[in-house]
């Protein structure tokens, strides 16, 4: 019988952890780093027009699709913190999701981004961690939700309406992801040793946790794209998700969840390194023309850049605090 993992200790979810990665054939570690993002950009005014254009997108996006299924929900707190990544992923996946053969999907993207929601606030807000161990069962052992509960029926719809809107076997590999994503969420909250987690380890959740967040929507609308492509992504994902946690530091530490961010600082110059080659290597392995101008590109980065500048940077303000961070970058 296989073990719950809300019964297993630390040690055991990192080994269930690299056994789920190793079968999925993803990495624990993002493998590029960089000094520069090589592509030609859109000259400033067209950018501003077009970005806009896609916010008006994604604002009404977000009122079709989401506002009006929320029901009793529309005004939870934790819907303050999640209608922005409803808004990015309108605006920034369309363009590559083109490149790689597949299509936005209104409604797939919708019910997906629902349930990513509703799951990550069993997980980081307290008063919803009840449903962890309705989310567990399902995630793991494919036991149905019968419990009569708003949120819980929402998250039911939502899971499936993807099902319903795809095909068997990407269904199957999907739920695998998110396998990868409830351990590593697991793990950030369950973590009880005494000692400091490594930098790796660390880095391994992080991964798990938005690496799999963005390329396992992605994959829902481009179910054909390759094992490599779905690596680049995730890998970018991860490094998204270190940036995310920057923001969040914080609201982390007063719920409990320990992140890369707030357990062992990445050097700023580290950080740059590590975007900057997670998304040169994107350009490359999911073919996008480096010499042709992308929105998309061009709105991501700007994004990543002000975060980066705003956020990160005055973190290290001195040249005493960039010599005790530990620079090596993640490399192999």
């Amino acid at each position: 019988m296989v073990k719950n993992l809300l019964e297993m200790n630390f040690s055991e979810l990192n080994d269930t952890l690299d056994s789920l990665l190793k079968k999925m054939e993803l990495p624990g570690s993002v493998t590029y780093s960089g000094a520069s993002i090589h592509y030609k950009k859109y000259n400033k005014i067209r950018l501003l027009i077009v970005a806009a254009y896609r916010l008006l997108a994604a604002e009404l996006f977000y009122r079709k699709h989401i506002q009006k299924k929320l029901g009793g929900l529309r005004k939870a707190r934790f819907l303050k913190t999640f209608k922005p990544y409803f808004y990015i992923f309108r605006i920034g996946l369309p363009d590559l999701l083109q490149n790689l053969g597949g299509k936005f999907d209104d409604k797939i993207a919708a019910s997906y981004m629902m349930a990513a929601m509703l799951y990550d606030a069993s997980c980081d807000v307290p008063q919803y961690r009840t449903y962890l161990k309705e989310f567990n069962d399902l995630i793991m052992f494919d036991r149905p939700i019968v419990k009569d509960d708003e949120f819980l029926t929402l998250f039911k719809t939502s899971l499936n309406a993807i099902q319903s809107d795809i095909d068997k076997e990407t269904f199957e590999t999907f739920k695998d992801y998110i396998k990868i994503e409830h351990i590593s969420q697991l793990m950030s909250l369950y973590q009880a040793s005494d000692k400091p987690l490594t930098k790796d380890t660390l880095l391994k959740i992080t991964l798990a946790k938005g690496g799999i967040t963005i390329m396992a929507g992605m994959y829902l609308m481009a179910p054909t794209i390759t094992k490599e492509e779905r690596k680049a992504i995730y890998e970018l994902g991860g490094v998204l998700q270190i940036l995310e946690d920057i923001h969040d530091m914080s609201e982390d530490l007063e719920n409990g969840i320990q992140t890369l961010s707030n357990q062992q600082m990445v050097s700023y110059d580290e950080m740059r390194r590590l975007y900057f080659g997670s998304v040169n290597n994107m350009i490359s392995v999911c073919r996008v023309n480096p010499t042709c101008p992308n929105t998309t590109l061009d709105l991501f980065c700007w994004l990543v850049d002000k975060v980066l500048e705003e956020k990160y940077a005055p973190l290290f303000h001195t040249e005493q605090q960039r010599k005790t961070t530990y620079e090596k970058p993640f490399t192999t």
